[in-house]
Parts: C-alpha cells; structure tokens; sequence
C-alpha cells in the first residue's frame, strides 16, 4: 500500500498522530480491488503509539473474481457496496461506538479519516484487534467455541433491537448481498424447478415483513473479532448493510460456524438463543414495541431466508459447501410454507 505524504499528514491530523511509522500490509480486497493494512504511528507526548487500519479501495473497471462474475454489474455492485461501507461509518457507526455504549450496543470500528475521488476510495478505522485480537478467516475449515458463536448471536440480537425501524439513508434499501435484485445472473443460471420459481415470491415474503431492522447484511464468522476470552465481540465489513429483518443475518451466520453435521443437531438450540437474546435487547432499545410480535415474525422468516439464500448459491456456486443436508431441510420448510 502507498500513502502519499499529503494522505499520512491528514491521518496524523485526524488520529492525533506526529508520524506514519510504518504500514503494514494485510491483505488484498475482493477481487483485488485494494487492500487492506495496519499503519503504525507516533503520537505525541506519554500516549506512545496508536494503530489503525486502512481500508484503500480503487475503482476499476475489471476484478480479479474468484468465482469468474466478472461482469459490469458486479463491478458497480462491489463500488456501491463500498460507498454504502463509508455511508455506514460516516452516518450510523456512532451509534454503536464511544464512551459507555460497548456494554449496551453492538461494536465496531469508529471511523478516524477518509476521502474519496474518482479513482477510489481510502477509509481509516479503529484498529479492533487491539482489544479484540481474534479472527476467524479459513472458512468451512473454521472452528469456533461455543461461546464464540454465542457472542456473535448476542451481537446481533443487540444490532437488530438498536436500529429496528431505522432509517436507511445511503444504505442498502434491501442489506444482504445475495439479494435477488442485485442477482439476476445467478438466477438466470439456476437449474430449473420450485426453488427458481419460487425466487419472487420469497423475496416478496421477507421484503414485506412489517419488522425491518438494519442488518450486517454479511455477518458470516470471518467478519466478527473476539477477544481473548470469547466472551466480547465486534463486527467488520459493512458493505451489504441495509433494510431486512433480523432472520436473514442469523441464517447468514449459522451458515458459517460449523458443518453441516452440527447445523443439523445444533442450529435450532442457537436460534433459541437468538431469540432470547433478541427478546433482552428489545426490551431495552424499543420498550414501545410489542417484541413478541416481532420474534414471531422473524422466527417465520427463518427458513425463507436460508431458501432464499440458498436460491443465491444455486447459481453463483452450485457445489458451494454450504448447500448441504440443513440448507435443503430449511429450504423444503421453506417451499412447504409458500405452498400452504
């Protein structure tokens, strides 16, 4: 990564730092349109050090896509879902940071500098491995502890409570990013069949939930930090943050936290926990708000969303591990409700 004199003076200015001392780089964006690295500066008297993390992401016409959709609307779908990223920090991230707030809301970096051009992007958080130093990045090959996992549901129980009803200015009008609209290649490649033509149906039937909330709209396992313990977590990686009820988060996530074989004996026991969570954390943030009602609706939602996504990985990677034998069961469930 490459700062320019001008950018690491603005840094310094905005974190109360005299000097870049060093910029570490830690990996390349999706489809290698920037990078991520960790800068190092000097402060000024007794503070000693700060670290932060930069975000550096350049508009370019073509990606390096793992998967091959290298088309012109994943190219604009991945530059917007950057945009929403600063709109996320910049407008609603204050909400969930600062002094007093760890206890009650749902944690994330706190945005310290940014800019935009026509060429890209750079945005400079807080960097969350200082108290939150571990990260979960392998994938299927993942294993987190059962308290892990819980900190994350807790974390989004707190999340969905805080922003139900919230605004979605400069967001996603719909969080997630497998939503059907944004999708329409992956459709157009699916098999033939029920879950294909059932695409509409399903999206109108989490669309028209009368509880919206604001979701991560990507909070699989490799996007939450934890702290040594387990027992504290914060989240990274706003890009698909937007209008959604709260099932479609938890999908996302038990989609990422075990195999297959455990999704099948332990999901539903997590779900509960979720709801619980969600049940605690709505009676602090939205005390007017009936939260049975809520937790009704979002618990009837729960196998439309894991259909729904299922419906996105049809296309966009048909073999992915993540279809397995709990996908199908919700999806069926899924279908079984369309059809009554």
């Amino acid at each position: 990564m490459k700062l320019s004199t001008e950018q690491q003076n603005a840094i310094c200015f905005a974190a109360d730092g005299q000097t870049v001392d060093e910029i570490v780089p830690m990996q390349s964006l999706w489809a290698g349109q920037g990078e991520l690295a960790r800068l190092r500066l000097t402060c000024a008297g007794t503070s000693g050090t700060k670290s932060l993390v930069v975000k550096q992401i350049a508009f370019t016409e073509k990606g390096d896509h793992p998967r091959g959709w290298n088309t012109q609307r994943s190219v604009q779908r991945k530059r917007h879902s950057y945009e929403v990223e600063l709109n996320w920090y910049r407008q609603y991230a204050g909400h969930t940071t600062g002094a007093g707030r760890e206890s009650k809301s749902a944690r994330c970096p706190a945005l310290i500098y940014s800019e935009t051009s026509e060429y890209g992007m750079l945005l400079v958080l807080e960097d969350l491995a200082v108290d939150y130093p571990v990260r979960f990045t392998a994938g299927k090959d993942d294993r987190p502890t059962e308290v892990q996992i819980k900190s994350c549901i807790r974390w989004l129980a707190q999340f969905h409570a805080q922003f139900l009803g919230h605004s979605v200015d400069g967001l996603w009008p719909v969080g997630g990013y497998w939503h059907l609209d944004t999708r329409p290649d992956e459709w157009q490649v699916m098999p033939e069949g029920e879950l294909k033509a059932a695409a509409n149906v399903l999206d109108v039937e989490l669309a028209s939930c009368p509880y919206q909330t604001l979701i991560h709209g990507d909070a699989k396992l490799a996007n939450f930090c934890f702290d040594a313990s387990g027992a504290r977590v914060a989240a990274v990686d706003f890009q698909y943050v937007g209008r959604g009820p709260g099932s479609k988060d938890l999908m996302l996530l038990l989609s990422s936290v075990m195999p297959d074989s455990r999704l099948m004996e332990e999901a539903s026991a997590l779900v509960e926990y979720y709801f619980e969570q969600l049940s605690t954390s709505l009676q602090q943030w939205q005390p007017n708000i009936d939260r049975h009602s809520v937790i009704a609706a979002w618990r009837s939602l729960y196998a439309i969303s894991w259909a729904d996504f299922h419906r996105f990985l049809a296309g966009w990677s048909p073999g992915h591990w993540k279809i397995g034998e709990y996908c199908l069961q919700q999806t069926e469930q899924a279908l079984l409700q369309l059809r009554g």
